[in-house]
């Protein structure tokens, strides 16, 4: 029979003296016509371990889980049960960015209405105090999808902001991400292997970051970034017998210039300063899941962590005493739950809640939003 074998890097858990960094953790499943069962269980156990023992290795466990869905699926690999995966529904889940589209003309539009209200800050040593007078923000924003070719997809995402506080007012767009996506190949349902889509753009500092009555009026970065970004897609049966839909994604943003500063900014810069800032890269990766009850009704779910390095400031402030600091680095991990209703294979609708658990030198946030997904 087939061999499933993948080879995985993984890096040391600082908190809970995990593996080294650079270690490779092999698997590699011979799968017989008898043993499909035994090798699905395995593999979720052994997920479930895993996850137990921190969010870098939830990524390895959602590799053992594409693998157990593979075994699965080769157990249950009626025509049955594929014909009512390739007949599921699903719409979401609120994070996780989607493949390319199937299909040369395809359109996608998703409407978000997001509002994030900030619920305090993580220090340096990751302790959540408490934050008076933060301001709230009500965000809408577009995905956007066009499918060029079968494979390749270009995603623009629009936004505009509502913010909000005791003695603050201001509505603006936000920056504006471009990319181009192409998928290498399909998902295979019967096996549950993955797709995999690369995506690679820009983001244009559309938003305003500078000249701000409040740094909380900051919607933009100044600067052009540079996205490129994996995404791994499987579909297939539980071992109870519903469709579930798994992407493990990360992301990379980096500036391509620096960010003339004057004033207020989102940088955190005071009235009266004149100077520059460079700032550094950003980090994204995360998994979302979707487990079907039905054919419309779907549970989704994302895991998501961010890293942002730290950025530089170089000028001068209002008295023309010249300024160099460097800011901390961030970190942050956030969970959205959802639930989705499909009323049919290319109109849907989702609603959920996210919310971080844990972070540096960050807010944290409770953001209900919802979305309409609808394709032709």
């Amino acid at each position: 029979m087939e061999v499933i074998g993948f080879q995985l890097r993984t890096f040391r858990d600082r908190e809970s003296g995990g593996l080294r960094s650079g270690m490779d953790v092999k698997i590699s499943l011979h799968q017989s016509a008898s043993t499909p069962k035994a090798i699905q269980t395995d593999l979720w156990r052994a997920s479930r371990i895993w996850c137990s023992k921190g969010f870098h290795r939830v990524l390895v466990a959602s590799c053992l889980l594409a693998a157990a869905g593979s075994a699965s699926a080769q157990d249950n690999g009626s025509d049955v049960g594929y014909a009512a995966l390739q007949n599921q529904w699903f719409t979401g889940s609120l994070e996780a960015p989607s493949p390319a589209l199937p299909k040369a003309g395809l359109v996608a539009l998703e409407p978000y209405a997001i509002f994030i209200n900030p619920t305090g800050a993580y220090d340096n040593d990751g302790r959540h105090d408490g934050v008076a007078n933060q301001a709230s923000q009500f965000e809408s924003v577009l995905v956007f999808k066009y499918g060029i070719t079968d494979r390749l997809t270009v995603e623009a995402l629009p936004s505009a902001s509502y913010i909000s506080s005791q003695q603050n007012y201001f509505t603006g767009v936000g920056d504006l991400p471009i990319e181009l996506e192409y998928r290498f190949n399909d998902e295979n349902s019967r096996t549950g292997w993955p797709s995999l889509t690369a995506s690679f753009g820009v983001t244009l500092p559309t938003g305003d970051y500078q000249r701000l009555s409040s740094a909380s009026n900051g919607l933009g970065s100044g600067v052009y970034m540079l996205k490129e970004g994996l995404l791994l897609q499987s579909l297939f049966d539980a071992s109870d017998g519903h469709p579930v839909r798994i992407r493990v994604y990360g992301a990379a943003f980096e500036p391509l210039d620096h960010a003339d500063i004057s004033g207020i900014s989102s940088y955190g810069t005071d009235s009266g300063f004149h100077g520059n800032v460079m700032p550094g890269t950003s980090f994204q990766v995360g998994i979302g899941a979707g487990y079907a009850f039905t054919q419309r009704w779907v549970l989704a779910l994302d895991i998501l962590q961010n890293y942002g390095e730290s950025f530089r400031t170089i000028g001068v402030d209002s008295g023309s005493v010249a300024v160099s600091t460097r800011s901390a680095s961030t970190a942050s991990t956030a969970i959205a739950p959802a639930v989705e209703y499909n009323w049919s294979g290319s109109v849907g609708v989702i609603a959920g809640v996210e919310f971080t658990t844990a972070g540096r030198n960050t807010s944290s946030y409770v953001s209900p939003q919802i979305a309409l997904a609808i394709s032709f």
